[in-house]
Parts: structure tokens; sequence; C-alpha cells
């Protein structure tokens, strides 16, 4: 198997994995929902990265060595799994704050004004498409 057709079938696995622990959602009464509930948008995302991975596995593999994982990626990935364990502590939007300033500040971002506007603005975004146009609340946490 080549390392192409490795991968696809890794991320194939870790979708499947994830799209089933979709199904312990909680059930959001259907008049809050307006018909979506919270496990239709990473359903779809789940979907589009299979389609992905099946486009991956599908195309002719190159005899051109893997590139080195920049350290970055890791740090990257780090902050994410932090930003996983803030929401149910602060909540969404909150953890959503701390996690795109602290990325910006970690890719190397030094204006804090760039920084705070941006996050500011794709936090109000983020609610803007899931509240207002989805009606679905997003995760309070304990402190809220």
């Amino acid at each position: 198997m080549t390392p192409t057709r490795a991968a696809a079938a890794v991320v194939v696995a870790v979708a499947a994995a994830l799209f089933a622990a979709t199904f312990w959602f909680e059930q959001m009464p259907e008049g809050i929902t307006r018909g979506f509930g919270a496990e239709l948008f990473p359903r779809m995302v789940l979907g589009t990265i299979v389609a992905l991975a099946l486009l991956l596995a599908l195309t002719p593999a190159s005899d051109a060595p893997l590139p080195r994982i920049p350290p970055m990626m890791w740090y990257s990935g780090a902050a994410l799994l932090a930003f996983m364990a803030l929401v149910p502590v602060i909540g969404m939007l909150p953890a959503m704050f701390v996690f795109l300033i602290s990325l910006g500040v970690l890719w190397g971002e030094r204006r804090h004004w760039v920084l705070l506007l941006s996050a500011s603005m794709l936090m109000a975004g983020v609610w803007g498409v899931f509240v207002k146009g989805f009606g679905v609340q997003l995760p309070r946490g304990l402190f809220f």
C-alpha cells in the first residue's frame, strides 16, 4: 500500500469514528434548532473530508519523498487540542477568542489590534451563522 493510500485509509477511519460520535450528540428541541441539529454541520464536514480522502486514494502515487512536517504544524495541533479542552470549561465563544489570539501570536502576528479585530470578527461571524442562521446554541461552558 502506498503512503498516500495508507494516509487516506487512516483519514477515512478517523472520519468514520467521528461521524459515529455525532449520534451521541445531545438532542435539541426542534423549535430551537429550526430543523438543523448540532450533528448536521460536523457530518457535512466529515463527508467532505471522506470525499477528499477517497480522491487522494485514487490519485496515482508519486515517487517523490514525503515532505517533513514542520514543527509549527504540531504546535498548531496542540493549540487546537487546548481549544477543545477549553470549550466545555469556558464556552465556545471565549475559547474561540483565546484560540484565535493564541494561534495568531504563534504564527507570528505581533499587531495586537489585528489579532483582536480578526478574532472578534471571526467570532461574530461564527455566532451569526450558527446562532442566528442555523438557530443552534453554542456550548456555554461551566462558567456561563
